[in-house]
């Protein structure tokens, strides 16, 4: 049986996947970007996570026009609820995610569906615009091109993804991966993350990729809200997260032959990185959270080998963190956020 045809009917080329909660201000926009291009052979699954704003009626209008359109509601329950419910209804060879605040340019899904017909890749990846409140646009193509074997391709991404496009090669909607792939190894999304949960899905999904394509398409226009100045900070609960997606992905090219040494320097960097970070992210310090950030680290079997390579400028927390000196190391964590309060209240 042919894949573009199941039990007599016949199967959209691709799926769009797009997870919403109250953005009534957004889909129609996203809608309208994905309604009117010129490839039609698509099906839009819109799933509502709850949204209680507006976006509920918007979206019925749209379905009610267009009958790609096809309107789902769940109890707010998350993206990735909500995305592996838009997996489990999709009927696409391919499927494909857009996030409800951003849009694609036209001729979009045209480009990348001819590029999947003449590939037949397991998974495309491509570029996106990254596009700010200020009107600036930043265009972010991959260092990678043409067709890769999944060697080759983990031996090459991650120089990409970690020097020069940070994250673009998991992020979710740049895409373009097989259904049957998606079905015959059941993927779909960790509910229990709130970071980097797209990142841990596609490299999943890697694991079971045979064939991959990337190549310079842009059309994706991801919009940035809000101030990027700063530097990001993450909960400190959130770190045990961060470094297991690390070490997820150190595991992968382990296991694929693929952790060259410049992939484990890369690699040891992060994880080493994120494992210091924990201590000076901590909001509150008491010795349980301490002692549970410390056997996070020592139970983990990349942290302490990246610890020891890591170059750092907090070379005291290192050697604490290196000799498992739980009190000093608290005392560390109180002394640094007292010396950040008494610094912000310089600066106001």
């Amino acid at each position: 049986m042919s894949d573009k045809v199941s039990c007599g009917k016949v199967k959209p080329f691709i799926s769009v996947v797009i997870p919403v909660y109250n953005m009534a201000a957004r889909i129609g926009r996203c809608l309208d970007s994905i309604v009117g291009q010129s490839f039609k052979d698509v099906e839009i699954i819109v799933v509502d996570d709850g949204s209680t704003d507006g976006t509920t009626d918007i979206i019925k209008e749209y379905a009610s026009r267009d009958t790609r359109v096809r309107y789902f509601r769940q109890e707010n329950s998350g993206v990735s609820v909500a995305r592996n419910l838009g997996i489990g209804i999709a009927s696409g060879m391919y499927l494909l995610f857009v996030d409800a605040d951003d849009e694609i340019e036209d001729g979009y899904l045209q480009n990348i569906a001819d590029t999947a017909k003449s590939t037949m890749a397991d998974i495309l990846v491509w570029g996106i615009k990254r596009c700010f409140e200020n009107g600036s646009v930043e265009e972010w193509k991959p260092d990678l091109k043409g067709s890769y074997g999944r060697q080759a391709f983990l031996e090459a991404f991650p120089r990409d993804q970690y020097w020069h496009h940070v994250g673009l090669y998991g992020f979710v909607s740049n895409k373009l991966l097989k259904k049957s792939i998606i079905d015959r190894y059941n993927l779909r999304f960790d509910r229990t993350m709130i970071l980097m949960e797209d990142y841990d899905f596609f490299l999943s999904s890697y694991a079971h990729c045979e064939s991959f394509y990337c190549f310079p398409e842009t059309g994706y226009r991801y919009h940035i809200y809000g101030n990027t100045g700063g530097p990001v900070r993450y909960k400190d609960s959130l770190f045990g997260q961060l470094i297991g997606v690390q070490t997820k992905c150190a595991d992968l090219l382990k296991s694929e032959g693929a952790l060259t040494d410049t992939n484990e320097r890369i690699l040891n960097d992060a994880i080493g990185g994120l494992s210091i970070a924990s201590f000076l992210e901590m909001r509150k310090a008491t010795y349980s959270k301490v002692k549970t950030c410390m056997d996070t680290i020592w139970d983990n079997p990349y942290c302490i080998p990246a610890l020891n390579r890591k170059e750092t400028s907090k070379t005291l927390l290192k050697r604490l963190i290196l000799k498992r000196n739980i009190p000093i190391t608290l005392l560390f964590v109180r002394a640094w956020r007292l010396y950040l309060s008494l610094r912000l209240k310089k600066k106001r």
